[in-house]
């Protein structure tokens, strides 16, 4: 009689075992499959902490000849990198400005009458507009800027533009980007 019971018993599980995945196993994987949803919005944020960002190419770089920019005149070049963010501008100061820079004590980023200055507003990052007289203008809050040096002379920007130092080769007459002064978009402390 125990063998019929246990042959009994045998059959029972054999009808029993399912050969899908059990209840358990299935609130197991959607309680896993929950949590992975959960925090996959996060990643962006993870990533900002922990993968060091690209850091753009800052060897000097060509821009501009002398020949090319008559007094008074300015261009628009991108330094550091390509994009919208990197666009600067090189302006040619008149020799009335380089006297006034030069007595004022604004001539620290003057080389050779070319002053180079990045065009992102440090307000809220707008791009600024080619200078007009003796001021670059922040067209989106009415910031003003002083062309000599970048120095805020009005408005609500905080800080003043970031400055480009040039370097002129004088056998060529090649005027280089060497190196940015401040942070793109925070002006310079």
């Amino acid at each position: 009689m125990t063998e019929r019971r246990d042959e009994n018993v045998d059959e029972a599980e054999e009808l029993e075992a399912p050969s899908s995945p059990s209840r358990r196993a299935f609130l197991k994987f959607l309680l896993a499959a929950s949590a992975l949803l959960s925090f996959l919005p996060f990643t962006p944020m993870i990533e900002f902490f922990y993968v060091k960002p690209n850091k753009p190419d800052l060897s000097r770089r060509k821009i501009a000849n002398k020949r090319d920019l008559p007094e008074g005149s300015s261009m628009i070049f991108f330094f550091p990198g390509e994009e919208d963010v990197d666009r600067s501008i090189l302006t040619h100061l008149s020799a009335e400005y380089q006297l006034t820079a030069v007595e004022e004590g604004k001539d620290e980023f003057i080389t050779d009458g070319f002053v180079a200055l990045n065009t992102i507003c440090p307000h809220l990052l707008c791009p600024v507009e080619l200078p007009e007289d003796d001021v670059i203008v922040c067209p989106c809050h009415g910031g003003f800027f002083d062309i000599r040096d970048g120095s805020v002379l009005g408005g609500p920007p905080p800080r003043p533009l970031p400055a480009i130092k040039l370097e002129v080769d004088q056998s060529t007459g090649d005027i280089y980007a060497v190196e940015l002064i401040g942070k793109i978009g925070y002006g310079r402390e």
